[in-house]
């Protein structure tokens, strides 16, 4: 078996060196710490829930997107981000879900020097930045096409976007920028995703291990730490 750490992978004593195994460790139930104050977006954003689309989504269940709008959210996360950076004050945003609120972060982050040449993507100590967000996992596991199909399923705060804005969130996360992934309640069927995005590939072992746990702490996040193994 082997153990994710924060920047290597090592193969636990005593354990069979050849068990496909990845041991790693997650951060459950993060709360502020005196460091950095948590703020929950969704909490924001249903206060700009628009009922009149939400009439409309059973037949039409795409519009729910609309229901907590792109610009919406757009706004509030651009008024927090502004209003930190006058303040000189540490936040954490939890569940962002457009592309636009990442290219913000990544022109920051590139102004305090964290951008890498030589591995074209950001090598963030994140107890230094302002502000740091972490996703929803929701986000990453459907996209906007997928609401034909599931309906009430997905009908989540903030709301599933189309797939741009999902495949950023991937993209973001591998290019270092996206801190944490939000696990809420962290189901088989959210445990499996994880594992399939280790196994595919699409999150490399060592980036997941970080957005799981060690990008949290680094942030000044504290919360309950828990185990998770992954057959590769």
């Amino acid at each position: 078996m082997k153990k994710i750490f924060k920047d290597k992978i090592l193969n636990i004593e005593n354990t069979d060196l050849y068990d496909q195994t990845f041991l790693f460790e997650y951060v459950e139930d993060i709360s502020s710490s005196s460091e950095r104050q948590i703020i929950f977006l969704s909490d924001l954003l249903e206060s700009r829930k628009n009922e009149e689309v939400l009439q409309k989504v059973s037949e039409k269940p795409a519009m729910y997107s609309e229901v907590y709008s792109p610009k919406d959210e757009l706004e509030i996360f651009s008024e927090l981000f502004e209003q930190a950076l006058k303040e000189k004050k540490k936040i954490h945003i939890i569940w962002i879900t457009l592309w636009e609120e990442i290219k913000m972060l990544e022109a920051y982050y590139e102004s305090l020097g964290f951008m890498r040449e030589d591995i074209n993507a950001f090598d963030i100590d994140f107890s230094v930045p302002l502000v740091t967000v972490s996703c929803k996992i929701e986000n990453l596991m459907w996209k906007g096409s997928d609401y034909k199909a599931q309906r009430s399923n997905i009908f989540f705060n903030p709301p599933i976007r189309e797939t741009g804005h999902n495949k950023a969130l991937f993209k973001w996360i591998t290019r270092g920028v996206i801190a944490g992934i939000e696990l809420w309640e962290f189901t088989n069927t959210k445990q499996d995703f994880i594992a399939d995005c280790v196994r595919d590939e699409k999150i490399l072992p060592l980036f997941m291990g970080k957005i799981l746990k060690y990008n949290l702490e680094d942030a000044g996040l504290v919360g309950n730490i828990k185990e998770l193994k992954i057959i590769y």
